[in-house]
C-alpha cells in the first residue's frame, strides 16, 4: 500500500502514528514511591548527568562538575566554560558534552582533547566511552540540549550517533534520522540506544550504526539516559511521562506553531522535569487536584522513574516519583557500589536507593 495513502488512512482512523494512546503503568512500571522513600536525598543545583567510576560519584551541577564525599557533601572536580549537558567517561578522564555542542575532554590520556561543533553535530546529549573510541548522541540538528521541548513538539527526527576518536582528532557519523537519542551504552558489538520521541530501545551495530532490533518499545514515558547496571544489565532514566493530551497536541499542526510563537515555553503543553509550580500551568484545574491537594494518580505533565533491565533490555522493575512526588525529571541513574544513585532535575536532587530490604530496596 502507498505510504502517504497509509498516512491519510491512520489520521482518518486514528490509528498508526495517529494515534494518541499511551500505554498503562503497569506491570514492570507499575506505579511506586520507590525514589520518594530513597535512604538518602542530597540537594544539588540543575543537575544535568550523573556518572560513577573509579573516581567516585561524579554529578554535572550547571557549569560545574561535582564529586559526592562522604557525609553527603559536594566537591567542585571541573568548571566549564559553560553549561554541561551530558558526560561519559574516555582514557581515565571524563568526556564532557556542552551547551554549546562542543565535546572535550577533562584529565586521563586525552586530556583537553576538544570536538568543536559541527551543523549536524551541535546537541550532545549522551555520551559513552569504550576503549579510545567516544560515541555521542546528538538529539537534534536543529535545536540545542535544553530545547528538547521544542524538538518535541516539532516532531523532528534529526537525532545522530557519532564516533569520536581521540587519538586521531576524528569523527565520522554513524547513524542519523532518529527522534531525539538521549542515551546510550556501548559493548563489544552493539550500541543501546534510546530514542526518546518514539519511546523506544534500538540496538545498532557499533561500527557501522545499522539497526538490529527493538528490544523494548511502546515505553510509557520518554526515555533518556542509560547506563550499565552491573556486568550485563542496565539502568534507564525516563525523564517525562508521556499522556494523551500530549498526544492529541502534537497531531494539532496549528495549535502547536501558535503556542511555540506566543506562548513562554514554561506554559507549554508538554512534558517537563518539574510541574505545578504555576497555577498557569497546563493542567492546573479541575480534577488534577481535589480540595487543593494533588492525587498521586492525577494526569501530570512531570514525574521520576528509574528502569531495571536485563542484558536483553526487558523491564526487571522500576523506582518511581509520582505525580504528587517530589523526584521528577530523573536525567540519570547510576548503580554505585552497593546502591543505585539517581538524578533528579526536576527537583534538583540526588536520590541514593540502598541495595537492602525495605521498600527502596534495589535489585540484585
Amino acid at each position: 500500500m502507498n505510504l502517504g495513502f497509509t498516512r491519510i488512512l491512520d489520521a482518518v482512523l486514528g490509528r498508526g502514528e495517529s494515534a494518541i494512546t499511551v500505554p498503562a503503568l503497569d506491570g514492570a512500571f507499575r506505579p511506586n514511591r520507590r525514589l520518594d522513600e530513597a535512604s538518602q536525598r542530597i540537594a544539588i543545583d540543575h543537575p544535568s548527568a550523573i556518572i560513577a567510576g573509579p573516581g567516585g560519584l561524579l554529578v554535572a551541577s550547571a557549569d560545574e562538575i561535582r564529586r559526592l564525599d562522604s557525609g553527603g557533601v559536594w566537591s567542585r572536580v571541573h568548571k566549564a566554560e559553560g553549561a554541561i549537558s551530558c558526560l561519559g567517561e574516555v582514557g581515565g578522564g571524563i568526556a564532557v558534552g556542552l551547551e554549546n555542542g562542543a565535546v572535550k575532554i577533562v584529565g586521563g590520556r586525552f586530556d583537553g582533547t576538544r570536538f568543536e561543533p559541527a551543523p549536524e553535530a551541535r546537541c550532545p546529549v549522551a555520551i559513552a566511552g569504550i576503549e579510545d573510541c567516544l560515541y555521542v548522541c546528538h538529539g537534534s540538528a536543529s535545536n540545542g540540549p535544553s530545547d528538547w521541548q521544542r524538538d518535541l513538539m516539532e516532531r523532528n527526527s534529526s537525532g545522530s550517533i557519532w564516533l569520536l576518536e581521540p587519538i586521531s582528532g576524528g569523527r565520522h557519523r554513524i547513524a542519523d534520522r532518529l527522534a531525539f537519542p538521549a542515551g546510550i551504552v556501548a559493548d563489544r558489538e552493539t550500541l543501546v540506544v534510546s530514542e526518546s520521541w518514539k519511546h523506544r530501545i534500538l540496538r545498532v551495530d557499533r561500527s557501522t550504526g545499522r539497526l538490529l532490533d527493538v528490544p523494548l518499545g511502546d515505553i510509557p514515558g520518554y526515555p533518556g539516559r542509560i547506563s550499565q547496571d552491573g556486568k550485563q544489565g542496565h539502568l534507564l532514566s525516563v525523564f517525562a511521562p508521556r499522556s494523551q493530551l500530549v498526544e492529541f497536541i502534537l497531531r494539532e499542526p496549528g495549535f502547536k506553531r501558535r503556542m511555540l510563537t506566543e506562548i513562554e515555553p514554561r506554559y507549554w503543553v508538554a512534558p517537563t522535569y518539574r510541574a505545578g509550580r504555576s497555577f498557569y500551568e497546563p493542567m492546573q484545574g479541575g480534577g488534577v487536584k481535589h480540595l487543593g491537594i494533588l492525587k498521586p494518580w492525577a494526569p501530570t505533565l512531570s514525574f521520576g522513574m528509574v528502569v531495571r533491565m536485563d542484558e536483553n533490555c526487558l523491564p526487571l522493575e522500576n523506582f518511581q516519583s509520582r505525580a504528587d512526588g517530589a523526584t521528577h525529571g530523573i536525567v540519570g541513574a547510576v548503580r554505585h557500589g552497593n546502591s543505585l544513585y539517581a538524578a533528579s532535575r526536576g527537583n534538583g536532587v540526588v536520590a541514593r536507593l540502598e541495595a537492602s530490604s525495605g521498600n527502596g530496596s534495589v535489585g540484585p
